[in-house]
């Protein structure tokens, strides 16, 4: 889908850990991209300070309206309205600000270019969390619903307009492949 990075750039195990390099165009995409999914993640509001203030809501909010946000937040019982209302009431915000806190984290230490970040256990996850929450979002806007959907992208005709964001995709994707790999 894309042009293989150079080596030494991306997730690599190091003796003092695992450690990320990203050039400059590389690194100011990240931050724009996260930047962008953690505005995305912000909780539906709640009306009542009562339950602001205690963090549990009354009522259920509604599922999400876009599908990327739905994707990022599965209905873990389909089959049952009820229980996937009790589940959003309980554990939408929650989810939705682990996401959140977790692309804040990687925010801000996107590593400059030239520079190396070193991670521990759990920057890693945050990374992982970060990076496989861009890449379905990004999916889901291209579209994506399963393998065969996925390899049509390295067939796109050379004016596509959805090449740059298959681009951007294949990036993703070798980021979280090193960042697995090195975690391995």
């Amino acid at each position: 889908m894309g042009e293989r990075r150079d080596v030494a750039d991306g997730f690599r195990r190091t003796r003092a850990g695992i450690e990320l390099r990203l050039p400059r165009l590389e690194a100011a995409l990240l931050i724009e991209l996260v930047g962008q999914i953690e505005s995305l993640l912000e909780p539906p509001p709640v009306e009542d300070p009562l339950e602001a203030l205690v963090g549990l809501r009354d009522t259920a909010p509604p599922p999400p309206d876009d599908p990327a946000i739905a994707r990022l937040l599965p209905d873990p019982y389909p089959d049952d309205p009820m229980a996937s209302g009790d589940f959003r009431r309980r554990r939408t915000d929650d989810l939705l600000a682990r996401k959140r806190d977790a692309a804040r984290r990687v925010l801000s230490a996107v590593p400059a270019p030239g520079r190396a970040l070193l991670l521990d256990e759990e920057a890693a996850q945050d990374w992982l969390t970060t990076l496989n929450d861009l890449r379905l979002v990004l999916g889901t806007r291209l579209g994506l619903t399963d393998d065969d959907s996925t390899a049509e992208l390295e067939h796109l005709d050379p004016d596509d307009s959805r090449r740059p964001l298959v681009a951007v995709y294949a990036f993703l994707t070798e980021l979280l492949d090193d960042l697995t790999r090195a975690l391995g």
